[in-house]
């Protein structure tokens, strides 16, 4: 997601990190998602503008959720369960499956049914232990959807849940990775009317309510939305 995009989708719960929690992320990933920050809005918060830094802490909010309290994200994915319907047009069998962005494993544990091996690529350490101790069967690697730690033509369904949007970088590693022949199968990637444009199969699935669940999901995230959109493309070459 953009910066400026980033901004203007922050939940209501931004307000619950301050600008030290940027201070708390790893090394890596502060350097990673600095990197997304334009340069005259990083002159700014150096500066000590408070428009600026409350732009990014809007802009760095689930960025924030997922490293410093991977937690929060897995009882939001608990009650945003993929549609069944997206689910059951997913390619119903392929030898090695990949899950990027995997979070907490929503959709990893889908893919496990539908394929005889699953890598699951997170850059979250804290989201990543909690997928190993659910699903110690997945191989999981630490890594990001631009820069995938994975061999060429490795899977054969290659596959994310609302992680990504149509970056060409990002969108070059998940063919790469990609078997001829094989898939990849976006569950509401940011922008799904660019994929339709552009080729890709849309599948919308029926609007469906949340989990009952408690009321902090929704102050923090808002109402709960189950992802209902499937873009799937399949590597010819």
């Amino acid at each position: 997601m953009d910066y400026e995009r980033a901004v203007e989708n922050a939940p209501p719960g931004w307000r619950k990190f301050g600008l030290k929690a940027l201070a708390r992320l790893p090394e890596e990933v502060r350097r990673h998602e600095l990197n997304r920050v334009p340069e005259a809005e990083r002159e700014l918060v150096d500066a000590g503008d408070p428009a600026a830094i409350e732009r990014l802490r809007k802009a760095f909010f689930w960025t924030f959720v997922y490293h410093l309290q991977p937690n929060l994200w897995d009882a939001l994915s608990k009650v945003e369960p993929i549609h069944p319907e997206v689910i059951a047009a997913l390619p119903s069998s392929a030898r090695r499956g990949t899950d990027v962005g995997a979070g907490s494993g929503r959709l990893t544990h889908h893919l496990l049914t539908r394929c005889e091996q699953v890598v699951a690529v997170e850059p979250s350490a804290g989201l990543r232990a909690i997928l190993k101790h659910r699903m110690p069967m997945v191989k999981i690697v630490a890594g990001w959807a631009e820069a995938l730690p994975l061999a060429d033509r490795c899977s054969d369904l290659t596959a994310a849940c609302g992680a990504l949007g149509p970056e060409p970088d990002v969108l070059a590693e998940l063919e790469r990775v990609t078997a001829v022949g094989g898939s990849i199968a976006l569950i509401n990637p940011e922008c799904p009317e660019w994929f339709e444009a552009h080729g890709w199969t849309r599948l919308t699935a029926p609007k469906i309510a949340a989990p009952e669940h408690d009321s902090w999901i929704d102050e923090v995230f808002g109402p709960p939305d189950p992802p209902r959109e499937l873009l799937t493309k399949r590597i010819t070459n």
